[in-house]
């Protein structure tokens, strides 16, 4: 069979991945996201800390999802993906929008929440949750992630149907391109993640077309010094980028001051964020934060507030805002520990609205 231009033809000498590899760096790779979401939303995050996370966390969550986006997949009938996707992605929408919206009910009205949605009902709510706008989803912004990756899932497989994985890189990396050097911020948001999906679908298919490849591969030693030497260079490619940019955000279309660097400066995160699993040990640990990622996300901002009122209530939360550093790094782990009995029930008595089968 005739590859395409760009297209990895699958050879022998590409190595397949095997549990252990998969587990020693997607998954870790996956548990370092779904911290540094956490981290990044955590009150008093420092601002040169959130620059740094928001500069690569949402790429590298599209960029894993591409990874897992196998060749059978790719080969699948176009319905049967929409069918997949809506079910993994849009069912755990709904679900954690309601769950999002009864908390917001039941608290608005609470300490310093009364002012800040003194103007806002129900039906605006609603709204965010047809135009899927992080701006929108007061509720639960996170929540923008979820339609923005289903179109990223099901455009990808459509155009998996009519060019290779190498192609199909290469031609959204060159729009992604294009649209940074030429499109100025935008004033008017499309719904769902239309404006900000194609340069989604970038890292999402960067991550497939290495998958395709065989990257990484097999390495005789974990702590090599190729790899150690490949993380301080990606590191600091990414940490200089970063200095450039300023602060980005996918979900809000903001690519930085200098928008044509937001592309390498996210896949130099990346490649740094995967080189760090790649030395790291699995672990229990690792792989619980990994499969709960999809309840971690949703949940830990609804986590985070449920402990500032409770804090507020009790007339403790001045004093631990009076020490910053305190403050966020136990609002970052309440918002990790405080899922796991939620994960665990959702996962053994509900997993249909998690998008699990059951």
């Amino acid at each position: 069979m005739q590859t395409l231009p760009f297209e990895a033809a699958p050879t022998p000498q590409a190595p397949a991945l095997t549990a252990a590899s998969r587990i020693g760096f997607i998954d870790i790779a996956k548990a370092i996201g779904i911290v540094l979401v956490v981290v990044a939303h955590a009150p008093c995050a420092p601002t040169g800390v959130m620059t740094l996370i928001y500069s690569v966390h949402m790429p590298l969550f599209f960029f894993i999802s591409g990874y897992l986006f196998t060749a059978e997949r790719a080969a699948a009938p176009w319905p049967d993906t929409v069918r997949r996707a809506a079910r993994s992605l849009l069912v755990p929408y709904l679900f954690f929008f309601g769950l999002s919206l009864l908390y917001w009910l039941a608290t608005r009205n609470i300490g310093a929440r009364t002012g800040k949605f003194s103007d806002l009902h129900a039906s605006d709510a609603l709204q965010g949750l047809a135009t899927g706008l992080s701006a929108d989803l007061f509720v639960n912004v996170t929540l923008w992630f979820f339609p923005c990756l289903f179109l990223c899932q099901v455009l990808y497989a459509w155009g998996r149907q009519l060019a290779g994985a190498g192609a199909l890189l290469l031609g959204l990396s060159a729009l992604a391109a294009v649209l940074l050097a030429t499109t100025l911020p935008w004033s008017v948001r499309l719904p769902l993640g239309l404006d900000v999906v194609w340069m989604a679908l970038v890292f999402y298919a960067a991550g497939h077309w290495l998958r395709m490849i065989g990257w990484p591969g097999r390495s005789a030693a974990r702590a090599s010094a190729a790899r150690v030497v490949a993380l301080l260079s990606w590191a600091v490619l990414w940490l200089l980028s970063v200095q450039a940019q300023g602060r980005v955000d996918l979900a809000a279309a903001r690519f930085g001051a200098f928008p044509v660097l937001y592309l390498p400066c996210a896949l130099a995160g990346i490649a740094a964020v995967v080189c760090v699993a790649r030395l790291v040990s699995p672990s229990p640990a690792w792989r619980w934060l990994a499969e709960n990622s999809l309840v971690i996300f949703p949940l830990h901002p609804l986590m985070i507030n449920f402990l500032s009122g409770l804090l507020q209530m009790s007339g403790s939360r001045t004093l631990l805002e009076g020490n910053p550093p305190i403050w966020w790094a136990l609002s970052s782990l309440w918002g990790l520990l405080a899922s796991l009995p939620v994960a665990l029930l959702l996962r053994r008595h509900t997993p249909g609205l998690l998008g699990l089968r059951s």
